[in-house]
């Protein structure tokens, strides 16, 4: 599931899956640990790799194509800084459901019984 952003005129398709993560931590060098304090004071640099990813990934699974590199994404940002809070307020959505205490108490509680 992805969600559409309007940005400088232009729809983008934005998801926060575990691919958009995975590329987030590979071009920031962060761990699946840092993910949960991106909140607690993002960098520039940071949120511009998080749009980029979350765009990416929302181009993949809607079968579009995406060319964007980060400097675009600082770029565009320069013309509609609000996509900054949009994109954001999308990833903290799509970020909390993904690790809802209660799934994880489901998953949890999976285990526990698999390892009886």
């Amino acid at each position: 599931m992805y969600e559409v952003v309007l940005i400088n005129g232009k729809d983008y398709p934005v998801r926060f899956g575990m691919n958009s993560l995975r590329m987030f931590c590979k071009d920031t060098g962060r761990s699946l640990a840092d993910l949960d304090k991106l909140g607690e004071g993002i960098s520039l640099d940071d949120a511009c790799y998080l749009i980029l990813n979350g765009i990416k990934d929302g181009s993949r699974v809607s079968g579009q194509e995406c060319s964007l590199t980060v400097d675009d994404v600082a770029d565009m940002l320069d013309e509609d800084f609000e996509a900054l809070n949009k994109v954001l307020e999308i990833f903290s959505t799509q970020f909390s459901a993904k690790f809802d205490t209660e799934g994880n108490d489901k998953a949890t509680k999976k285990v526990a019984k698999a390892k009886k």
